[in-house]
């Protein structure tokens, strides 16, 4: 007759054993981030959406195709998400000057576009505007339209308090930077030196 077993000698018993929480991130988070980073390092080596293929993306994470597929049905989505996990999400608070709450946001733009991986990443999305029409309209929908509309809504609330003039159109003059530091990302001409102070100057530059 085979003994009972007893609890382990430091007192756990097995059910708290099976719900300890274990170290480390879950398996599939870790899967799905090791995804997102092959996709990126992908367009930033160069190749275009219409030549990230999943079966490069599957190979460089050393993951399956079901894996990708079973997270992500077609390529365009994934590749919006890979984008997107590019963004640093910035509160602006609308209660707060909106000079401040300008800088705060240009100056995460600009930071992220002095890095070359990231303009290079940025160049393949728009240079493949014409053969992706969809996706290019969908990052600028669902992925760059949460930063703008922060914006209004600080402006906003500046108008409403009197902080800023409502004639002309203040919200496009705030708007107006950020379109800057894109374009020049896009053209390998990023805004250099102390992001803050850079962001200042341009903030300055439209509310004076």
């Amino acid at each position: 007759m085979t003994a009972p077993v007893g609890p382990p000698a430091d007192g756990t018993t097995e059910a708290e054993e099976q719900s300890a929480p274990r170290r480390g991130r879950p398996r599939s988070q870790a899967s799905e981030e090791a995804i997102l980073v092959a996709t990126l390092d992908l367009l930033a080596a160069g190749c275009g959406p219409s030549t990230v293929s999943i079966n490069a993306i599957a190979k460089r994470a050393r993951t399956g195709k079901d894996t990708i597929y079973r997270r992500w049905p077609c390529k365009e989505d994934l590749l919006l998400d890979a984008l997107a996990s590019q963004q640093r999400t910035i509160d602006i608070p609308t209660d707060g000057p909106v000079r401040d709450g300008l800088i705060a946001a240009l100056a995460s733009l600009i930071d992220r576009f002095q890095d070359e991986r990231n303009r290079r990443i940025l160049r393949g999305l728009y240079g493949a505007g014409d053969e992706f029409p969809k996706l290019r309209r969908r990052y600028q929908q669902e992925v760059l339209e949460e930063r703008r509309e922060k914006v209004r809504a600080l402006v906003r609330a500046g108008i409403a308090r009197g902080e800023l003039a409502s004639h002309g159109d203040p919200t496009q003059a705030a708007l107006m930077p950020f379109a800057v530091v894109v374009m020049s990302a896009l053209e390998d001409t990023p805004i250099l030196g102390n992001p803050r102070r850079a962001a200042a100057k341009m903030v300055d530059a439209i509310l004076h």
